[in-house]
């Protein structure tokens, strides 16, 4: 059937979506100030994918790791909580969590393109999200394959972005191969805990 030249009775249908998960955390956890105020004072190591005003414990080299979870018995138990849920509602099998790091950003700071290998989920925890500070913004893994498109508008399937915004408590768990970013931020103490996972048969510690 056609409508002034249009065919009818199509539908469109989303293939391969890439699902992310936000927990919201704030009412189970009641040490937010003091978590903060430790990671103001915690060790700091180079910074490396941040850009500007900053501080993190991050540490790149896959030889000498940051577990900073592990001085936090209560909070890793809820963390991982969610991360086993994220693993049942994909079917994925259950992972464990591994390296984990704390990142503070201050206003005009940024952090790079970037995805976590050799992890399963990552998951970002926002101890402090002030007005201002941005989410994570994810970036579309097919824009790469689109050679040939004119876009003569945005829409969920094409755009270069996605910027998913939080509040304090927030827990976002999503694939680590999908390259995410933060934009420049407005604001100060922008405070992050994040952690990859991994198999639990492929644990393997260096400390």
């Amino acid at each position: 059937m056609t409508t002034k030249g249009l065919i009818t009775g199509a539908s469109v249908q989303s293939l391969f979506p890439v699902n992310i998960m936000k927990f919201k955390l704030w009412d189970h956890y009641d040490k937010w100030d003091q978590l903060q105020n430790l990671l103001i004072d915690a060790e700091q190591t180079e910074k490396t994918i941040l850009e500007g005003k900053g501080q993190t414990s991050f540490i790149e080299d896959w030889k000498e790791r940051s577990y900073l979870l592990d001085q936090f018995e209560e909070l890793s138990s809820i963390l991982l909580s969610c991360v086993t849920n994220m693993c049942r509602v994909h079917s994925i099998e259950p992972v464990v969590i591994d390296d984990s790091w704390y990142t503070i950003m201050h206003k005009g700071s940024r952090v790079q393109r970037h995805r976590h290998e050799n992890s399963v989920y990552s998951g970002t925890l926002f101890v402090n999200a002030p007005e201002g500070s941005h989410g994570l913004a994810f970036g579309n893994p097919t824009i790469p394959y689109r050679m040939m498109e004119r876009q003569n508008a945005q829409t969920p399937s094409t755009m270069y972005a996605h910027l998913e915004e939080v509040e304090t408590g927030d827990l976002l768990l999503y694939p680590s191969w999908i390259e995410h970013f933060v934009p420049t931020i407005d604001c100060d103490y922008r405070t992050t805990i994040n952690f990859n996972t991994i198999y639990p048969m492929h644990e393997k510690r260096i400390k």
